[in-house]
């Protein structure tokens, strides 16, 4: 008996769904069906054709359970050990009732640290093996055990990715060599506000590493990041997590669902945290809530509702100078020093409170509705429209000392460095408020043009406006504008002179309006090779208004039109059905006025766009049934860099990373689980160019290594059940141990100053206390390292944390 006829008995009332038209246009090869395991394997097909539990429902019916069928073929293919997880009835605990590619983009075919499919790259649902790109997802489970409840923790366990100070108040990262502050992305869609990012609501992190202008438009030059959203599935839900541990946090999310009958299901997501910090004075509250509802009218048609309101307050700390140049323990004329700055203190102004003078304020709401529907003819329609408002202000003072202000006198005998002199502090306020509109369609159809080759093809046009304020006030120190910064000894950071912020120095204003068409084509020739191609039609409007108060600053209205072409092309080689091999080239744009869009002065207003192409090499093989290893060789170039930018001068660079890149990830045996990455990046700039005066070329950073940029970056992260040790049901205990390590990097340019490198281990113990009670103990830093974890310049360098314990307690009802 065939597997579709098999499954047409298991479900009669699939005649008119995908799954009966594929019995009719194509005979499966008969195949013997075995008993199921006695404890089932979690599978994913390397590149199956539609089943049930991938496709839309049809005539109403439920998707059918698992069904192993060992080695069916598939579309030309054989798929090993077919029989992934599949949705259960509704009012099920755990058992969604709408499957997930029908509700937003995402990974599918979740086990685990493991996830088989995803559709965020393509915008189709592909196989992760088959993408010639390359992509690191970190699944629900993952973030859970490693506790990265923000997107900052999670991202440090990415090879390639390196967490920057974002000046204390907001997500910042560097990808590839490449800094961002907009490069983010919520269900697919761009959330580019500057603000830090909480994962109370996420159900995975997926980071595409590459531009992929294709899909993401503008930016994205050393890849994206994109959250995918917890979506109303079905699943009756009852959850509660509530953590503390070292700096008093306290922190409680809930997670509550179910159908309130077949075609209609909410859910609740929601927050509140208050914790304090390592670091003098800080302290942190935020709290979120994100109702969402599915909507099942008809048979292949699904409505998606979401709102979520984010509120996030606390302190601005942009950490503490290098001394001399020097962050010591990486420097050659103080190998093996430690920093004399003590990792707690604060260099900054606390007059009449720390709190009070830096803070970081943002307020979040976001609206988001997605149509998704798939005709009788298989052309399936998704539609999505999100308005999303942001309250952005934070005012900081902060370590701006001059290298040179702080002075050290050596004693080789006690290896100790004391500074001797003065720190300059600085300071200003900043509001930046903005508004975003989108709406994306996407129309994808499969066709097989002859029994050896299929194509999925994909349409879609998206339309946006975006508008934003920044407004700038700088600090004026003992209550004279006339004293813009202050000076205070090294050993007395924290300094308590009168300040306000009444200096105005920055009002500007962007309205953006742009509109994109894209194609891209999937096309599958015999069960070897696949090909992807498309490309990318973008225009960007940007209508920048400047009315900045300093009279060397511009004034005026500038309006600037970019039209520009995005090609993305892939090949993918499957000499065995387990291993792919590929090739890609891809390229992005970023316009003049940066990832922000704010900075569009005459020098740079006539500027063609930059420019981001990467060349990738790359494998991808799947070991086990849910477990997956690859690796890449890439090299990005960037055209029209601009290091320095104002009024009057711009310079601009070409840049080049070239790299490589190996990852592990998912189930070794039923009980270990691990995810290991390892990433080599060499970000160099190769020229340089001064405007608008060209005739003076400008050389002095050829050969400088990018900012930001550790040459290797290392993690790895392992759990594994030790019940059977303690005779023990499995998944009664488990332990997890990890380990993340970053080579030194320059925090700047000029690659005056040093961060040294540094490793850090983390350990984490889980007990199952009951069948819906469940604890963790997570532990950062078990062995107490002294290093410095991120940067914003070469003054503003963050001390990592010492050894932090947390305890969360799990409970599902």
């Amino acid at each position: 008996m065939s597997y579709c006829a098999l499954a047409a008995a298991f479900a009669p009332g699939l005649g008119n769904s995908v799954l009966a038209q594929e019995t009719q246009s194509r005979p499966l090869p008969a195949v013997r069906v075995d008993a199921p395991p006695e404890k089932p394997r979690a599978v994913v097909q390397a590149k199956p054709k539609p089943v049930a539990s991938q496709t839309r429902h049809a005539s109403g019916a439920r998707p059918l359970p698992p069904i192993d069928v060992g080695g069916a073929r598939q579309g030309g293919r054989v798929a090993p050990n077919v029989g992934a997880p599949i949705a259960a009835p509704a009012g099920v605990p755990g058992a969604p009732l709408f499957p997930p590619q029908a509700l937003g983009r995402g990974p599918t075919d979740v086990v685990g640290y493991f996830a088989g499919r995803t559709s965020t790259a393509t915008k189709t649902n592909t196989p992760i093996i088959d993408i010639p790109q390359s992509i690191t997802i970190l699944t629900k489970q993952q973030l859970q055990d490693r506790n990265s409840i923000d997107l900052n923790r999670a991202l440090m366990y990415v090879p390639g990715v390196t967490v920057t100070q974002g000046e204390g108040n907001r997500d910042q990262i560097t990808i590839r060599g490449q800094d961002t502050t907009a490069d983010f992305y919520t269900d697919g869609i761009r959330d580019d506000a500057q603000y830090y990012r909480d994962l109370y609501n996420i159900e995975a992190v997926e980071v595409l590493k590459g531009p992929n202008a294709l899909i993401f438009g503008r930016g994205g030059g050393g890849g994206i990041v994109n959250r995918v959203t917890k979506k109303a599935d079905g699943e009756r839900l009852r959850s509660m997590s509530v953590s503390s541990g070292s700096f008093a946090r306290k922190r409680l999310t809930v997670d509550v669902g179910d159908a309130i009958n077949d075609t209609l299901a909410v859910r609740l997501n929601g927050l509140y945290e208050q914790s304090y910090g390592y670091r003098d004075f800080f302290k942190l509250e935020r709290y979120g809530v994100n109702p969402t509802m599915t909507w099942h009218p008809l048979e292949k048609t699904f409505i998606t509702v979401s709102y979520e309101h984010f509120r996030d307050r606390r302190t601005a700390d942009r950490g503490i100078p290098s001394v001399g140049g020097f962050v010591f323990g990486g420097s050659s004329i103080y190998p093996g020093y430690p920093s004399p700055a003590p990792i707690d203190a604060f260099f900054g102004v606390g007059n009449p409170s720390v709190e009070a003078v830096n803070y970081a304020k943002v307020d979040l709401n976001r609206a988001a509705l997605a149509f998704d529907h798939t005709t009788e003819f298989g052309l399936n329609i998704r539609n999505q429209t999100v308005y999303a408002d942001y309250e952005k202000r934070y005012q900081n003072t902060f370590p701006d000392q001059g290298l040179g202000f702080v002075t050290t006198q050596l004693n080789p005998v006690a290896r100790t460095v004391t500074p001797v002199g003065v720190v300059r502090l600085d300071g200003y306020v900043s509001s930046n408020p903005r508004q975003n509109i989108f709406n994306q369609t996407d129309l994808v159809y499969k066709w097989q043009m002859t029994p050896d080759i299929r194509h999925t093809v994909m349409f879609g046009a998206e339309v946006g406006n975006q508008r934003s304020d920044d407004k700038r006030d700088l600090s004026c120190f003992n209550l004279s504008c006339a004293t813009r910064r202050v000076t205070t000894p090294f050993w007395t950071p924290t300094a308590y002179f009168p300040v306000v912020f009444a200096n105005p120095n920055r009002r500007r204003h962007t309205d953006l309006d742009l509109a994109a068409g894209y194609i891209q084509d999937q096309i599958e020739v015999t069960r070897y090779i696949d090909v992807i191609a498309g490309v990318r039609f973008d225009r960007f409007d940007l209508k920048f208004t400047g009315f900045d108060p300093a009279p060397t600053d511009f004034r005026g209205q500038l309006r600037r039109v970019d039209n520009v072409w995005s090609p993305r092309f892939g090949l993918v080689f499957k000499p065995i059905e387990i291993l792919s091999l590929y090739g890609s080239y891809s390229r992005s744009f970023l316009p003049v006025a940066g990832d922000q869009f704010n900075v569009l002065f005459p020098t740079v207003a006539n500027l063609a766009p930059q420019s981001f192409e990467n060349v990738e090499v790359g494998f991808k093989a799947q070991l086990l049934p849910a477990l997956l290893f690859t690796g890449a060789l890439y090299q990005l170039n960037r055209s029209n860099q601009q290091l320095t930018v104002d009024a009057t001068t711009a310079i601009l660079a070409n840049t080049r990373t070239q790299g490589g890149e190996l990852g592990l990830v998912g189930n070794v045996t039923d009980r270990w689980e691990v995810s290991l990455g390892y990433g080599y990046q060499d970000a160099r700039v190769v020229s340089t160019d001064r405007r608008p005066t060209l005739r003076t070329p400008f050389f002095t950073d050829v050969g400088k290594t990018n900012p930001f940029v550790p040459r290797n970056t290392f993690s790895l992260w392992n759990k594994y059940d030790i019940s059977s040790f303690f005779n023990a049901g499995p998944g009664v205990l488990g332990v997890g141990a990890g380990v993340v390590y970053n080579s030194e990097f320059y925090p700047a340019i000029d690659n005056f100053v040093v961060v040294p490198g540094y490793a850090r281990v983390d350990g984490a113990l889980f007990v199952k206390l009951s069948e819906n009670i469940s604890g963790q103990l997570n532990v950062e830093n078990l062995a107490g390292a002294r290093y410095y974890v991120f940067a914003h310049n070469n003054n503003n360098i963050t001390p990592g944390a010492p050894r932090s314990a947390y305890v969360t307690l799990n409970a599902r009802f």
